[in-house]
């Protein structure tokens, strides 16, 4: 792989990182996944950059499956209850 396309790459997975973009569906999503520099991740809203909360739990130190899980109820709330 030559260095633009391992750029690239890595600009991908950043902005896949931070929550990508919303799907065509118009809604907008409000919270993102953000990688930390322990190796774990943390749910975020994307204005204010808090970590996000599910009940008392505060979604830092996510391994990256638990953190797409986290990611897609968050952002798709009704989905989670059907």
């Amino acid at each position: 792989m030559n260095s633009k396309q391992e750029e690239h790459a890595l600009a991908i997975s950043i902005w896949e990182s931070e929550g990508g973009a919303p799907n065509r569906s118009g809604r907008l999503y409000q919270y993102g996944r953000r990688f930390e520099g322990n190796g774990t991740y943390t749910i975020h809203h994307v204005f204010t950059g808090q970590a996000a909360k599910i009940g008392s739990w505060k979604m830092e130190g996510l391994s990256r499956k638990n953190a797409a899980r986290a990611l897609c109820i968050l952002n798709n709330p009704q989905e989670a209850s059907d």
